[in-house]
């Protein structure tokens, strides 16, 4: 499979930003510098969203341009943080983007989430402790065992089926009959 011109700037965006968001932390680097580059830096990112919007239905559109020229927006906001002298991200702390455009964030304990709620007042994020992503997984012991069974395997899915979800089982009693077999 052959990649196109925009694909290839696309993936080379997403490295750049990647890469940034690490070092300083995921939706927070525009609020780290002054208004008016902030601003430019979102209008870029409209310019770019529309552009990806028309090659998807139009197939003429030039994201390869306004992909370079997002790659640009955002080491500008890079070298203005550091010039600001902002404190880049917290080893305290992880953060990602969900597929929804959410960010997500994972402190070492409590006291860092609530460190990371006052360095980011007004950010729009999930932010968990070590320990309430422990309780979560928990839950799913079946993939907790297939990871630990197969070095190196990747969740790449994850849902929920309520059909599928089982209720406990009282093994006293045991399971309970369907509808269609109980006496009546």
């Amino acid at each position: 499979m052959t990649k196109s011109r925009s694909q290839i700037a696309l993936e080379a965006l997403d490295e750049v930003a990647h890469r940034l968001e690490r070092k300083w932390g995921v939706d927070r680097l525009p609020r780290l510098v002054p208004n008016d580059l902030a601003e430019r830096f979102w209008r870029q990112k409209e310019k770019l969203d529309a552009e990806i919007l028309e090659e998807a239905t139009a197939g003429f559109a030039n994201v390869e341009r306004e992909a370079e020229r997002m790659v640009n927006a955002w080491r500008a906001l890079d070298r203005a943080a550091e010039a600001a002298g902002a404190d880049q991200a917290s080893g305290q702390w992880m953060a990602a983007r969900m597929s929804d455009g959410r960010s997500l964030v994972i402190c070492g304990d409590m006291e860092g989430c609530q460190v990371w709620r006052d360095q980011n007042k007004g950010s729009a994020a999930a932010v968990w402790s070590m320990e309430e992503v422990v309780r979560v997984l928990e839950g799913f012991d079946l993939v907790n065992r297939t990871k630990h069974l197969f070095d190196g395997a990747v969740v790449d899915e994850a849902r929920v089926n309520p059909e599928r979800v089982k209720p406990k089982v009282d093994w006293q009693k045991g399971d309970n009959l369907p509808d269609y077999m109980m006496a009546g």
